[in-house]
């Protein structure tokens, strides 16, 4: 009979206390960047190259997964499943749990991205469901969560095992410190928030029906923005501060709102709104000069893109309105 392995020796050096998420993935990762660097040595070199990147990434990944350890994500996430935006009213841990779990555990197992392996691991589901009552729908939101934490804690809290693959990996480490991550985080919060409260007071004063509705629209765009920021937030163990005022709105772009809310001129709050989105852009684009995790940057990038396409649908209506006089 062959010798049952413990399911956590390592597979490089055969000792006791390794970590499957961050060596599998360290190993895949790094054979890809080997074989790539040797491929100016022909079949022989790719062939070499893939090896010592397997290693090298190997290490590399278990370096980075002393930061995942399971109880702690169980701990993370039992202490903040219900402040979730997915969580549902009445669902306890023994529901949430495995979604968790099956997350983490996945991660380690695929190289891809979570949109990739999101249909593969639907099909898993059910067996690593554990008793949870959660159809795929409702668990996935949780495994992506835990998922995209394990990206996270990687690349955040071992910024340098990146560099363990060094000459193999000419992009460079991207992801940040942690604390300069929570503040570039914290910032769009801010941002956003200022926009939840000047569309809001856009959409209370303006006399058309039409313009209420796109305001309003906006609004509920920038609380939904927020919030998945603050989920990020969340994820990274930081502590989300409930930022943004009607009067921090006016300072940090809708400089003249006050006064265009008080008219109830409906250009004039055209004109503030695109003001306000103009200091918005500047804010995402700067974000985005700054070293973040890959699906914290996805996420800034798809909001910038949103901020964008509202940014360019106030600037058509205001010069509408200019036009119409």
């Amino acid at each position: 009979m062959a010798e049952e392995r413990d399911p956590h020796r390592d597979p490089l050096s055969d000792e006791f206390g390794s970590h499957p998420v961050g060596t599998g993935v360290g190993a895949a990762g790094g054979a890809v960047a080997g074989a790539a660097a040797g491929m100016a040595g022909g079949p022989l070199g790719i062939a070499a190259g893939g090896v010592v990147g397997a290693v090298v990434g190997g290490l590399a990944g278990r370096a980075a997964a002393e930061a995942i350890n399971p109880k702690a994500e169980e701990a993370h996430w039992r202490a903040r499943f219900q402040q979730e935006s997915y969580y549902e009213q009445g669902r306890n841990f023994d529901d949430y749990g495995p979604a968790y779990r099956y997350g983490v555990q996945s991660r380690g197992h695929y190289e891809d991205d979570w949109d990739t392996a999101a249909s593969r691991l639907e099909t898993g589901w059910e067996d690593a469901r554990a008793g949870s009552s959660l159809s795929w729908q409702q668990a996935q939101p949780a495994s992506r969560a835990a998922w995209e934490r394990v990206d996270t804690l990687r690349t955040s809290t071992y910024p340098d095992t990146s560099q363990a693959m060094g000459e193999a990996r000419s992009t460079g480490d991207t992801s940040g410190r942690r604390e300069d991550v929570l503040h570039v985080l914290q910032d769009l919060v801010e941002c956003c928030k200022d926009g939840e409260y000047g569309f809001q007071s856009c959409a209370e004063n303006t006399r058309r029906e039409d313009l209420k509705a796109v305001f309003t629209q906006r609004m509920q765009d920038c609380q939904r923005g927020a919030q998945a920021l603050q989920d990020q937030i969340r994820r990274l163990g930081g502590d989300v501060k409930d930022s943004g005022s009607v009067l921090g709105a006016v300072h940090r772009g809708w400089v003249s709102v006050k006064s265009a809310l008080s008219n109830h001129d409906d250009e004039a709050l055209l004109t503030e709104a695109e003001r306000g989105e103009d200091t918005a852009l500047a804010r995402y684009r700067q974000a985005l000069q700054k070293p973040l995790p890959d699906a914290i940057r996805t996420l800034v990038e798809r909001q910038l893109q949103g901020v964008q396409r509202h940014h360019d649908q106030i600037q058509m209506l205001r010069n509408q309105f200019g036009a119409a006089r």
